[in-house]
């Protein structure tokens, strides 16, 4: 009841907010004032009608304005955002789990954030089994010891596998004819079954392009190495965390024979975008790499939802694919898997039978059932293709029991982000994207400092159009220190906010060419920082509560003060 209060009062401001943002467009359409790219970067913007676009400082928590003019303020600079309530409507009927009353802000920061049911459809099969299921699906594991039996584990689906395998094709927009879907326990499993399996012996490269610390791309490095292979990675500038594109062009493009042996390649490890900083990269490096024979694994887990519709695979056709789903979003237990694509003419590159394996547990895949059961559950979703043909079925019988079972096996979470599509998904991930930079960046400590000093820098990009919704950021004291990142986490933690700490990596500092790669190496930052990322169910109450947070630190005491607060509870407990 709560939430459908509080979703009409949304409509009514909606509506309020249309018209006044209708008026403040025409009155920047008439002044036609020109504005660096920055500005243009930030929104269609009201001049002047925005408080952050004209650089008002907040020095303390109670400084901010409240959640109602904050809104007013992001249509304001947005106004492509009232578009998108479509998705305000959806949160609220389908994902009831992350309405106001649950506390908890939504931010993703795994591969796994696109949901493939919502809450709404698991309470409904939930509450219709007598026996009341955790999961809607089961993951039985499989082992397997080569290229081939990977593959051929590819070819045995029971129906319920067969109709996923199609809608997640479908949802990424990959032809199914083209490619082998392997599903693994998780993303991590997925960067290790390849490594295990892909032929290092005659490819002995392995080049990865990170800004930050992976751990399932880490575990990839570690099974390389212990095959003989000594990986390398991009480098990246300071403080955008952009490739340093001449020193990964120079290693994608080596000459192809060196002192008259030809120079062999390998695997070219590349996501689109950085799963910490926002940071985005060009198709052009996949077309790069492909041009000189590297095999192509493409990491679309820092893709928002329906980016992985546009991967433009008819043009760049990765040799491998890797991506993960979770199960329903917001969950406290969340289950999911991994995905593993390989592209059937690329499928010579797994190894028939490997020479080493450094972790037999590492080359298992899953199968996977659902955990509900049907009237006709034996015949219809534990048989395979091959058993099903040859049971003692009608085919009319079969015909009518798979019409009752669609409405049950129905991918309502991948129906929801088609739904919203492309355009309306990016506009408004963009829109809280950059809100959330600008007021990060308009909280100043108090004092008579010259200049300010700002509480809090953003590392990457900044208002870049084409970045992507992660942000990342470093919180400082008045006296210029760092607050630890991990220490943030924890306190926003307390707070049910999602913040994390994570590790960039590989940053390159000077522009002294002489070098060597030694010495660049050495010069190498590894920064922590605080990581935000937004998903296509994130709404601007957790934005604005991520703000809220952190404007917290103004107060030189906060620190101390929680660490006090938190030895008081522990002993009341």
């Amino acid at each position: 009841m709560v939430d459908l209060i509080k979703s009409k009062c949304n409509n009514i401001y909606y509506s309020l907010a249309n018209k006044a943002i209708d008026k403040s467009t025409l009155f920047n359409h008439k002044r036609g004032q020109n504005k660096p790219d920055e500005e243009l970067e930030f929104s269609v913007i009201t001049s002047g009608a925005s408080f952050l676009t004209r650089d008002i400082k907040f020095t303390s928590q109670e400084s901010l304005p409240p959640l109602r003019t904050s809104f007013y303020d992001l249509i304001t600079a947005f106004p492509d955002y009232l578009q998108t309530n479509q998705a305000d409507h959806l949160r609220s009927s389908e994902y009831q789990n992350l309405s106001y009353l649950s506390g908890h802000v939504l931010l993703n920061h795994t591969g796994q954030q696109q949901p493939l049911f919502s809450y709404s459809q698991f309470r409904e099969i939930s509450e219709s089994e007598s026996d009341s299921n955790s999961s809607l699906f089961t993951l039985a594991c499989k082992p397997v010891s080569s290229g081939k039996e990977l593959l051929s584990l590819a070819g045995e689906e029971s129906l319920f596998q067969t109709r996923m395998r199609k809608r997640i094709t479908s949802f990424m927009n990959l032809d199914e004819s083209e490619y082998h879907m392997i599903l693994t326990q998780d993303r991590s499993s997925a960067f290790k079954i390849l490594a295990e399996l892909y032929s290092f012996k005659t490819n002995p490269n392995l080049l990865t392009v990170y800004n930050y610390e992976d751990q399932a791309v880490e575990e990839m490095i570690k099974i390389s190495e212990k095959k003989g292979i000594k990986p390398e990675s991009a480098e990246f500038s300071w403080p955008s965390t952009e490739i340093v594109s001449e020193k990964l062009k120079r290693k994608l493009s080596r000459s192809k024979r060196r002192r008259g042996k030809v120079d062999k390649r390998g695997l070219f490890v590349f996501p689109l975008q950085s799963l910490v900083t926002g940071a985005s990269y060009s198709y052009s490096w996949l077309s790069l790499a492909h041009e000189n024979e590297w095999h192509v694994l493409l990491d679309t887990s820092a893709l928002a939802s329906k980016d992985m519709e546009t991967l433009g695979l008819s043009l760049f056709q990765p040799d491998f694919l890797i991506c993960s789903f979770t199960e329903v979003l917001g969950k406290d237990d969340p289950s999911g898997f991994g995905c593993l694509f390989v592209k059937k003419s690329s499928s010579q590159a797994l190894s028939e039978s490997p020479e080493l394996v450094t972790n037999p547990a590492n080359l298992t895949a899953v199968k996977a059932e659902p955990a509900w059961k049907t009237e006709n559950d034996e015949i219809t979703l534990c048989l395979d293709h091959e058993d099903h043909n040859k049971a003692s079925t009608s085919a009319t019988d079969i015909i009518e029991i798979e019409e009752e079972d669609r409405a049950i096996i129905e991918f309502r979470g991948l129906d929801h982000a088609d739904s919203l599509g492309l355009i309306l998904i990016s506009r408004r991930l963009k829109s809280l994207t950059l809100w959330l930079v600008r007021a990060l960046t308009s909280l100043k400590h108090p004092g008579s400092h010259q200049p300010e000093t700002p509480l809090v820098k953003i590392c990457g990009p900044r208002t870049r159009p084409n970045r992507g919704p992660s942000i990342s950021f470093n919180i400082f004291d008045w006296q210029g220190e760092k607050v630890d990142p991990s220490t943030v986490e924890k306190l926003a933690e307390r707070e049910k906010i999602g913040l994390r700490c994570a590790y960039l990596q590989k940053i390159r500092i000077g522009k002294n060419k002489r070098r060597s790669d030694d010495e660049r190496q050495n010069l190498s930052l590894r920064v922590s920082v605080v990581s935000v990322r937004l998903g296509f169910m994130t709404n601007f109450d957790d934005v604005f509560r991520v703000w809220g947070f952190v404007s917290r630190f103004l107060d030189a005491d906060f620190v101390e003060k929680e660490k006090w607060r938190k030895k008081a509870l522990e002993k009341i407990k």
